[in-house]
């Protein structure tokens, strides 16, 4: 809470009460009959809510004052942690690069030779007829094929 928020709060605080005090004295005068005195009492009245109205602006102000603050302070910490996540970010890829200490391994010549990966040599088709088993495993009968037939119906 900035000061001119404060200052709008409490000067629009007094100036109610104050008002409300020339009030009472407005109703005591009308009930009275005194019209000169009720005149006087509206215009402190008056004078009392103009204040108050500005003291609310100033309290405007000052809340408009500190919502900007606000977010200046928001736009600072999110810059700054950007910056942290680029700097981590940084730190672990400076640490991914570093060389990291390996084991060595030697192969010989006749586990090279063992490695060699030779072509696979395509299989011969066979010749026969298919044959066709069923869910037991037997070898069941393959059926004869028939040419197929197309029917048009109008």
């Amino acid at each position: 809470m900035n000061i001119q928020m404060m200052e709008g709060l409490m000067g629009a605080s007094s100036n109610i009460r104050l008002s409300g005090t020339s009030m009472s004295v407005y109703r005591q005068a009308s009930a009275e009959g005194d019209t000169e005195k009720m005149q006087r009492a509206l215009g402190y009245t008056g004078e009392c809510t103009e204040k108050a109205v500005k003291y609310q602006e100033k309290m405007d102000k000052g809340m408009e004052a500190e919502a900007e603050a606000a977010r200046e302070r928001a736009k600072l910490e999110q810059e700054a942690a950007i910056e942290k996540r680029r700097e981590e970010r940084k730190r672990t890829e400076d640490e991914q690069v570093r060389p990291q200490e390996t084991d060595l391994v030697q192969i010989s010549e006749a586990a090279k030779a063992a490695l060699e990966v030779r072509p696979v040599e395509a299989a011969e088709p066979v010749d026969g007829d298919p044959v066709v088993y069923t869910e037991t495993g037997e070898i069941a009968a393959v059926p004869a094929e028939t040419e197929p037939t197309v029917s048009f119906t109008a």
